[in-house]
């Protein structure tokens, strides 16, 4: 990952997305609950302005890898694992990492041997970063760790795909995964003894990222390549109540988008499982003003 997508990824991650909870179907009032229990740390309550007088209400923003997690507890109670089930993992994944300083390995990887090739300036700011102790303890250690790390590549690499989380409900022993073969040989001695339970990122990505082609209001998603951000534009600025996409080849299952919540959901998930080639081709077919043909042609390898 070259240095000016190191930066941009976190951004995506760590700052520029507010999500709203009810955007990814979980209520306000749930995530104040799971907040106040701490099963999701660190996310800091914000007072409406306009209630902020009589104090009744309270509204929660959401960045990327916290509605992540959010998701992931959503799913975790919908499967019945117990809360104290679902705390363990949460102190686990952000607290323990936390203490442990996992960022500070993270940072003086970067610095001692720059597998990103990142210029003497970076690294210098790395340094000076890492020994402002305050700022690592409060900021830093509570956003890196294993768990953001995972979610940073899989938007980055989506060739990787599927990531998964898999857990044990009995022990609460928990695995973050992508599509490595050694997947089933790691785990076999797992399914052996006790029930494991996977939960795979793609459907939890593909909703927020539905979210985000959504919204009009922002403009420049990087992390799609110039073909999927021509499709976002056809779907969502022009409007149509439907866009068939296939690709030339037929060799990928041609997807149907309509002007449904689901459909554009199905859209997000065709996006992140099926990575459209840079410097391939769109063929755009408009057969009326209601109903869009787009031909996906891949470039020639």
């Amino acid at each position: 990952m070259e240095e000016k997508e190191l930066i941009h990824f976190g951004n995506i991650l760590y700052e520029d997305r507010k999500i709203i909870p009810g955007k990814i179907g979980i209520s306000s009032r749930q995530i104040n609950y799971w907040i106040k229990e701490g099963l999701i740390p660190f996310v800091t309550w914000e007072a409406n302005q306009a209630e902020e007088e009589s104090n009744k209400n309270k509204w929660i923003r959401l960045n990327t890898v916290q509605a992540v997690w959010a998701c992931l507890v959503q799913e975790m109670f919908n499967l019945n694992v117990s809360k104290e089930m679902v705390l363990k993992m949460s102190n686990e994944i952000w607290q323990k990492s936390r203490t442990e300083k996992y960022a500070d390995k993270v940072f003086k990887r970067h610095i001692e041997k720059n597998p990103n090739h990142l210029s003497d300036d970076t690294i210098q700011k790395l340094k000076g970063i890492l020994s402002d102790e305050l700022l690592m303890e409060y900021y830093y250690r509570t956003i890196i760790n294993p768990f953001t790390d995972i979610i940073k590549s899989a938007y980055h690499n989506r060739n990787k795909m599927p990531y998964t989380f898999f857990f044990v409900p009995a022990t609460g022993y928990y695995e973050l995964r992508d599509q490595e073969n050694s997947l089933l040989e790691n785990l076999c001695s797992l399914y052996q003894q006790h029930t494991v339970v996977s939960i795979p990122f793609v459907p939890i990505l593909a909703k927020l990222i539905n979210v985000e082609l959504s919204d009009k209001k922002i403009k420049d998603l990087s992390y799609l390549n110039n073909i999927e951000k021509q499709i976002r534009d056809i779907v969502v600025f022009k409007k149509p109540k439907v866009v068939e996409i296939a690709f030339d080849n037929g060799d990928i299952k041609p997807i149907t988008v309509t002007e449904s919540h689901k459909s554009r959901e199905k859209l997000a998930q065709y996006i992140l499982e099926n990575k459209i080639q840079k410097g391939s081709k769109l063929l755009i077919d408009i057969r009326n003003n209601d109903n869009y043909k787009i031909t996906l042609i891949k470039k020639n390898k």
